[in-house]
């Protein structure tokens, strides 16, 4: 059981994965899908730039280091190294946590509109970006 806690991760990796994840919402929040998902959400584009503040940047940043940490630890602790391996594990974190908290959040959202299409921009940018960690982690395994 002591094995459980001894941690391989390579903090670089988890750095660029969680790093990756910035330019990757910026993209996909922004010019790729920026204005359907105001519209699903029921955002004005007043309301979303009007609470830009450094909380906005920050918060996803934190979290997307978390996740990479964690997809790292999964990998570590499972014995994943080859790029397949580590992508699967970073599909199963998001099928078994991410993407069942955004249905859970989305289907709560008393102005969400069309609410498969917003869970397939928010659920589409949580498995880009768990994909995209997995890949990097494996890169450095």
């Amino acid at each position: 059981m002591s094995e459980l806690f001894e941690a391989d991760v390579n903090y670089l990796a988890v750095t660029l994965a969680g790093l990756a994840a910035q330019p990757l919402g910026f993209l996909w929040y922004g010019p790729v899908f920026g204005q359907r998902w105001m519209a699903l959400r029921g955002y004005t584009e007043e309301q979303v730039q009007g609470g830009a503040s450094p909380t906005v940047y920050f918060v996803p940043l934190v979290a997307a280091l978390v996740i990479a940490y964690g997809i790292a630890r999964l990998c570590d602790m499972t014995g994943a190294e080859s790029f397949g391996d580590c992508l699967a594990i970073a599909a199963f974190c998001w099928g078994g946590f991410a993407a069942t908290v955004a249905a859970m959040q989305i289907n709560f959202s008393p102005l969400a509109k069309n609410k498969p299409g917003l869970f397939a921009i928010e659920g589409g940018y949580y498995l880009a970006s768990f994909l995209i960690a997995g890949a990097i982690i494996s890169a450095f395994q």
